[in-house]
């Protein structure tokens, strides 16, 4: 019965997992694939004030908001 349990449990976990939103916020190697080029370029346009809209968080970590990655592919950028 515990094991039916437990089961029941993990299924509904997964299912959970499976249907959560994913965040809009991605770092520098996951805005790199979803522009297609490399977390490399990414720096290269941030130490050049280029680029898409980015965000620092707690003075170390980038991030990107999928809105501002969008906008930078229409050739929207906001900075």
């Amino acid at each position: 019965m515990h094991h039916d349990l437990e089961q029941v449990i993990e299924r509904a976990v997964r299912r959970a997992l499976d249907t959560s939103i994913p965040s809009p916020w991605k770092d520098s190697e996951q805005a790199a694939e979803y522009l297609s080029c490399s977390a490399g370029t990414l720096k290269t346009w941030r130490a050049r004030g280029e680029g898409p809209a980015y965000h620092v968080i707690q003075d170390k970590l980038i991030r990107y908001h999928v809105n501002d990655l969008d906008a930078f592919v229409r050739g929207k950028v906001a900075r």
